[in-house]
């Protein structure tokens, strides 16, 4: 007995404390789960490096770097805090997911909106093609919603309207940017000497299309002020350095009003509240007249769209005077030529 106890003082391990440090050695990596952004990081950085290199920087196992690199378009498509990816990978007609999911794409690439009946109008055309009976396949609305969600689709809210472009859209795009180009190269003009000007309808009320409200309720109300089509058109403009100019203010009527308006915008009346060519040469002479160097008559670049106010001859003949270079965007082309952007301008607006 003494002999025992002196071996295992001795440094001996009891069989027991043994197993247990083993059972230590296996379990070394505990299971822990890692959202997609986490994953996507640990295959950058395998395809930098290598799978073993990668796991031992960020503490993983080599199967899980692997596999990962199998999942690398599953996991760019995923919510950056997604960690798993259950649920059945296609659905009991995949053909008709797959035809279905290639529409929706190729729909959406040319911009047009796809609501989920119009998937399930084309899911009912792509099953009577495999004749695939109605009695199996109904197109129902919760199909559509586990298609969409196998398929990394969701409803969202429009971001923006974008134009519809003309057919000869990149021949316009390649001529209008070699003309500003060749003036660029040809005068040299300073950032502060370069702008571009745009008229855009400010409503008096525009009531939000979100609000906080009780989940569940059907019926979500948002009570406005009666005024959401009464506007006024405002001509802003900002030049090539990020300075904005004061704005152009056009009220839909005959008069101007009585009372004094606010110190920074220039207030102008018109009886449709509309830009106009006389409004125009108006603008030139009060606002990008008096933009800075605008009094020395600097040579100058100004861009507009094709709307007709612009491109009269008292029009051209006044920007001439000016010592400044007309460029009018094609028609058609505004959505994507147009470089002002008026949310930063409509945002002070809105406070205001």
């Amino acid at each position: 007995m003494q002999l025992e106890t002196g071996k295992m003082q001795a440094g001996h391990k009891d069989p027991l404390e043994k197993r247990a440090s083993e059972v230590g050695q296996v379990n070394k990596y505990r299971r822990r789960s890692y959202d997609s952004n986490f994953k996507l990081k640990v295959v950058n950085e395998a395809e930098r490096t290598n799978n073993v290199r990668a796991g031992k920087k960020y503490d993983v196992t080599e199967c899980n770097v692997r596999r990962w690199r199998s999942q690398k378009v599953e996991l760019k498509n995923a919510h950056s805090q997604r960690r798993a990816f259950r649920g059945p990978q296609t659905g009991r007609f995949s053909e008709i997911d797959r035809r279905v999911c290639d529409f929706v794409h190729e729909k959406r690439s040319e911009g047009l909106p796809i609501t989920r009946a119009v998937m399930q109008q084309k899911a009912l055309e792509v099953a009577t093609e495999l004749n695939i009976a109605r009695t199996e396949f109904s197109a129902s609305m919760g199909w559509c919603c586990r298609m969409m969600r196998r398929n990394g689709l969701s409803l969202r809210r429009r971001t923006s309207l974008a134009q519809r472009l003309p057919a000869d859209f990149r021949e316009k795009l390649v001529t209008y940017q070699r003309y500003v180009i060749n003036l660029r190269k040809k005068h040299e003009y300073p950032l502060d000497q370069m702008g571009n000007a745009d008229q855009t309808p400010v409503f008096f009320d525009m009531p939000t299309s979100v609000t906080v409200h009780n989940r569940g309720d059907k019926s979500v109300v948002v009570k406005s002020t009666g005024n959401e089509k009464s506007r006024v058109t405002v001509m802003l403009t900002c030049l090539a350095d990020g300075t904005k100019l004061p704005p152009y203010v056009i009220l839909k009527r005959k008069t101007m009003p009585k009372d004094s308006m606010p110190a920074g915008i220039i207030v102008r009346a018109q009886e449709k509240g509309w830009m106009e060519s006389g409004l125009v040469v108006d603008w030139l002479k009060v606002v990008w007249a008096r933009r800075p160097g605008g009094l020395r008559r600097k040579r100058n670049m100004l861009v507009l769209d094709a709307f007709r106010g612009h491109l009269t001859e008292e029009v051209k003949k006044k920007v001439k005077e000016m010592n400044g270079d007309l460029v009018i965007i094609p028609g058609g082309m505004t959505s994507q030529l147009q470089v002002i952007g008026y949310e930063f301008m409509r945002n002070d607006l809105r406070a205001a």
